[in-house]
């Protein structure tokens, strides 16, 4: 029997290390064979925008990112509230290889998972 894991990413990419921990975290379970769902919401949307951390002095998360659909991760969830809060607009958000969904009931959502892991 295999759990249901659910990734629930939300702080922002920068600032603090809990973003890029999250982010390999999912990476080493999928690299498992324990493929987890992935949700962003609150400061996590910032995540999926382009940023440029050079300018901050910080590595950028983006090759983790962009590594999700090469491990089987090919849908990303954004909670639809976090991202309209924060003025982002859906187009935005966007990662190469996976499928943007949108989830306007976030709590349903995360109840249907057995572990949730939170970053």
């Amino acid at each position: 029997m295999t759990n249901s894991i659910l990734a629930l990413c939300r702080h922002a990419p920068y600032g603090n290390t809990l973003a890029r921990e999250g982010l390999e975290a999912i990476l080493a379970c999928a690299a498992m064979d324990q493929i987890p769902a992935v949700l962003f919401t609150g400061d996590g949307v910032y995540q999926l925008l382009e940023q440029a951390p050079e300018a901050i002095n910080e590595k950028s998360l983006r090759r983790n990112l962009q590594a999700m659909p090469m491990f089987g991760i090919e849908h990303i969830h954004v909670c639809q509230k976090s991202a309209e809060a924060r003025g982002i607009a859906t187009d935005a958000l966007q990662l190469a290889g996976a499928e943007i969904v949108l989830l306007a009931d976030t709590g349903a959502f995360i109840r249907d998972f057995d572990q949730v892991l939170s970053f």
